[in-house]
């Protein structure tokens, strides 16, 4: 297998380290603030984005801010100026499909290659690879790098030309965020006319109303009801995917209103 990189060691890519590393492969990881790390022999923690590039020939970039990306990747110490030639760069972080386009053709000016790989999660654990991975680029491409990236996903899917992958991405938390919006109507709605919350919750759980928002936000939407509201980062996060939804909607014609209405989240939040 090629020699691997991860760079951001936030939620997903702690767990996709921890995944790796259980299953033998040896990972060089950078970030600059995040502590989580696997415990391992094979795990190298590096004190720079270049000392992680030179080690390897596939980078999967994991980093949690969009707007950390372009200096990971074209810093003076970053990635491209520091990886071998033709190395691949495996782009996780959540981007609008123009913004890919854009990069990956100034790193291909780099000499390397850029494929999106939207992350999305499935019923298990991340660190135990449960994953899918909508992936944008060259099928040739894709060929090269699903040896790794099965070591840590369950489900490759090549979306597309460059941009796909996070099309496809965009689209699925578009219809996440749809749902949750409707399911913590719902489950207000039902409780302000005097359902117990969690009788109504395993009814509709287990009936034709379920999703995957309503099985698995159960602790978070409860707050939400209550009037907690959501944490910032999970705040910040919906805020800024619903944002490039909407950009990427709006680049084919008017954003359709299921779209629209699902900015009430926020306010909901």
């Amino acid at each position: 297998m090629a020699s691997l990189a991860l760079y951001g060691l936030g939620e997903m890519g702690a767990d996709i380290a921890r995944c790796l590393v259980a299953r033998g492969v040896e990972l060089h990881a950078y970030d600059p603030v995040a502590d989580a790390a696997p415990e391992a022999d094979h795990f190298h923690r590096c004190a720079s984005a270049a000392e992680a590039a030179r080690a390897a020939t596939v980078h999967l970039v994991v980093v949690k801010r969009p707007d950390d990306v372009r200096t990971l990747l074209f810093g003076a110490d970053g990635l491209c100026a520091a990886a071998p030639p033709g190395s691949h760069v495996v782009l996780h972080t959540t981007l609008t499909p123009q913004t890919v386009r854009e990069l990956a053709d100034a790193v291909r000016q780099q000499g390397h290659v850029l494929l999106d790989a939207a992350l999305s999660r499935r019923d298990g654990l991340v660190r135990d690879g449960s994953l899918s991975l909508f992936v944008g680029g060259p099928a040739a491409e894709l060929g090269t790098v699903r040896p790794v990236l099965e070591r840590y996903a369950d489900n490759v899917v090549h979306a597309g030309p460059t941009g796909a992958g996070m099309t496809v991405k965009l689209c699925n938390n578009w219809l996440l965020y749809s749902n949750r919006h409707a399911a913590l109507q719902a489950l207000r709605t039902g409780r302000a006319l005097g359902v117990d919350p969690d009788v109504l919750r395993g009814a509709l759980a287990a009936s034709t109303g379920s999703s995957w928002a309503l099985a698995h936000y159960s602790d978070l939407d409860e707050a939400i009801v209550t009037g907690q509201g959501a944490p910032a980062v999970v705040r910040d996060r919906t805020t800024s995917e619903l944002h490039m939804a909407r950009d990427m909607a709006a680049t084919s014609g008017q954003v359709p209103t299921s779209l629209q209405e699902t900015f009430a989240l926020l306010d909901a939040m």
